[in-house]
Formats: structure tokens, C-alpha cells, sequence
């Protein structure tokens, strides 16, 4: 049998719905509300089109977001791109014509 890191997450999920998960500032989110979220997203991404193997850029501040995303992306087995929130156009434009994204979030 073959897991990935979202299968891993939503055993914890399933498991604990109602501990904490993510602390983002003020922001609190459960493993259960941490899934919710994440499916939604991956599911909209999967009607966009997106599917296993794609990259989707994050650039992103460090927040409950970025996690968010990440596992999202791994419920669609997608690869994630980290775009550092730091660099400067010319650093932007070769990651962006080099990483074969297919969506930025």
C-alpha cells in the first residue's frame, strides 16, 4: 500500500478533529477544520484542471494559508513550489518561467 503525507494528515484528521492543529496569530484552526478547508481547495483545484504532478507555486507568507495549500496539494499528489515572498523580479521571473507551474496561489 502506497501513503502520501496527506493520507498521513488525515489519519491524524479522522483521529482528532477537534485538537489544534494550526496556530496562525490569532488564528486557530482543528485538524478537522484544517481538512474542510484543504479539501475544498484541492477540490477546486482538481475542477481547474489540476491534477497529480502538477506544480502549484506558493507564494505565500508563513500562516495557516501556506498550510492550507500544502495539504491541498497533497491531497491531489500536485507538487508545491516555494516562491520566497523576498525576491526581486528578476529571481521571479526565472523561477516563474523555469518551475512549469500551472497555478500560484
Amino acid at each position: 500500500m502506497e501513503f502520501n503525507l496527506a493520507d498521513l494528515m488525515e489519519a491524524n484528521c479522522d483521529a482528532f478533529p477537534e485538537r489544534l492543529a494550526v496556530v496562525s496569530g490569532d488564528r486557530r484552526l482543528t485538524y478537522g477544520e484544517l481538512d474542510e478547508r484543504s479539501t475544498r481547495l484541492a477540490n477546486h483545484w482538481r475542477q481547474a484542471g489540476i491534477k497529480e504532478g502538477d506544480h502549484i507555486g506558493l507564494y505565500l507568507y508563513n500562516g495557516h494559508q501556506y498550510v492550507e495549500c500544502m495539504f491541498a496539494a497533497w491531497k491531489i499528489r500536485a507538487r508545491t513550489i516555494n516562491v520566497n515572498y523576498r525576491y526581486v523580479a528578476h529571481e521571479l521571473r526565472y523561477l516563474f518561467d523555469n518551475a512549469e507551474l500551472v497555478g500560484l496561489v
